[in-house]
């Protein structure tokens, strides 16, 4: 047993690329396995989820860094920098650009080098980066520090994704997911009670050596780059090299995972891979609706406190009325997630997330005030798209070059719609920016559409598949450790779809 283990560690530790050396690697795995029981399940759930909490911690971190230029904009930035006009927009939309820039570079570097390593590298960089905004004097120098911020990030939406594919079952990766990314709401939460005792306590002190929003900056930086220092040392890069797993214990992991098809990914890049995400339909069903999806983002992120002004509320005021929406957004994502990982029913429940929200929009342009700000709060259910997206990608995409071609493709058409989306309101149409409200009310129709477009698509490949299996009957056969071949779905014939 314990030579077995050791062939199987180094086999993997190495991660050779050629195809025959991989599959003997996985040979080995399962042949431990069945040595020790492969109907168990590796007394390991606990320590996995510890060390995936660093994945939920830094999404917290990402998005509250994300709209911490929405608090900055009310807590003094505009006055301090002389931003005038539109310049405020392309301060936000800036970031994007850095992201969309070095969004291919990352997911090469992401397949060259281990995988935890490279995201601490990002995450530390980004939080030293959101700190030096602090430091900015000029409209340009705040513009240089944005587009670096996105060119930091642009590394964890990939990364995640691989993340949880490797140690989740396509059962539980939606679940996961949706508890990451409810990070999100607790990050709107926790940034606006913040941003509202720094503007209280500092923001109104004429004699502070710092202003509130470079307070909220260096903090929030500061504390990032704490994250992605411990990162390096916790996550490890694969569930083959997790120091927390005995040798046993990875190869039960393996077994656990094999029914997903999708190994645990190669270093070796496919160009037919490519080829094939590219042609894909449900490649581009999932970047529409990453793309519409977030042209209004800008309500929660960098215009959100502008907008709940806009309504009929101060500065403080707005500080503290944004947060409800966090609260909705994390009820609503690890609600309806749990729901659809209970069912299997993925998207019949994000649909359920988006009808609210198409209700809020239509309030939010046709009210002001306390029936506008319902609105507000009812398009938190929006973000259950984006999870049940990357969960989808994570599940549903197999083949490690086209998993990170799709993911790459899904956050340039993330990135797009975000560089767009400040630009949609525009200082003319301001206190109530009625276009971009309309606009949102549209795009919010669209994207619950194309959501019942991908659960069609998606049946229909899983039935064809099902007919062909069994109009083959007894000469249906399989390569002998296919799961481990770096197929993709596509070729991948014993594949299913979740839905």
């Amino acid at each position: 047993m314990a030579e077995i283990s050791e062939k199987k560690e180094d086999a993997l530790a190495q991660d050779a690329s050629p195809e025959q050396t991989e599959l003997e690697s996985k040979t080995t795995l399962e042949n431990e396995s069945n040595l020790a029981g492969t109907h168990r399940r590796p007394r390991t759930d606990a320590g996995v989820d510890a060390a995936l909490e660093f994945l939920r911690e830094t999404d917290f971190l990402q998005y509250i860094d994300k709209i911490a230029i929405s608090y900055a904009s009310v807590t003094g930035i505009t006055e301090s920098i002389g931003l005038q006009g539109n310049q405020f927009n392309w301060v936000a939309s800036i970031f994007f650009f850095g992201q969309l820039a070095f969004e291919f570079p990352t997911i090469r570097l992401i397949q060259l080098f281990p995988l935890a390593k490279y995201a601490s590298i990002n995450v530390t960089l980004w939080g030293a980066t959101l700190a030096c905004l602090a430091a900015c004097k000029t409209y340009a120098g705040l513009l240089v520090c944005r587009f670096f911020l996105g060119v930091l990030e642009a590394a964890v939406v990939p990364a995640w994704v691989l993340f949880t594919s490797q140690w989740y079952t396509k059962e539980e990766q939606a679940f996961r997911v949706g508890i990451w990314f409810s990070m999100c709401g607790a990050a709107q939460m926790f940034g606006g009670f913040f941003a509202y005792g720094v503007a209280v306590h500092v923001g109104k002190d004429p004699d502070a050596a710092l202003r509130g929003w470079q307070i909220i900056f260096l903090f929030l930086g500061l504390f990032t780059a704490v994250i992605g220092f411990a990162f390096w040392f916790i996550m490890p890069d694969s569930p083959t090299v997790a120091g927390f797993l005995n040798k046993e214990q990875k190869g039960l992991h393996m077994e656990r995972i094999r029914h997903n098809e999708q190994g645990i990914g190669s270093k070796t890049f496919k160009w037919d891979q490519v080829k094939e995400a590219l042609t894909d339909t449900m490649t581009w069903l999932y970047a529409f609706w990453v793309f519409a999806a977030n042209i209004p983002n800008s309500i929660a992120t960098s215009f959100g406190n502008i907008l709940v002004k806009g309504m009929g509320y101060s500065n403080e005021e707005s500080l503290l009325l944004v947060t409800p929406l966090g609260a909705w957004e994390l009820v609503a994502l690890i609600g309806l997630t749990y729901g659809a990982m209970k069912t299997k029913q993925r998207l019949y429940f994000c649909i359920a997330g988006h009808i609210p929200a198409i209700a809020g929009a239509i309030l939010m342009a046709t009210t002001d005030r306390v029936p506008a700000l319902i609105g507000y709060y009812t398009t938190g259910g929006i973000p259950i798209g984006w999870t049940t997206i990357l969960g989808l990608q994570s599940s549903n995409v197999a083949g490690s070059t086209k998993k990170i071609t799709v993911a790459c493709i899904g956050t340039i058409a993330y990135t797009i719609g975000n560089i767009i989306s400040p630009q949609t309101f525009q200082a003319r149409d301001a206190p109530r920016y009625m276009p971009a409200k309309i606009a949102i009310c549209i795009i919010f129709v669209l994207i619950t559409i194309d959501l019942v477009v991908m659960r069609w698509v998606l049946q229909r490949r899983n039935r064809l598949r099902d007919q062909e299996k069994a109009a083959l009957g007894d000469s249906y056969k399989l390569d002998e450790n296919h799961e481990f071949l770096d197929l993709t779905d596509l070729q991948n014939r014993e594949f299913r779809y979740e839905v």
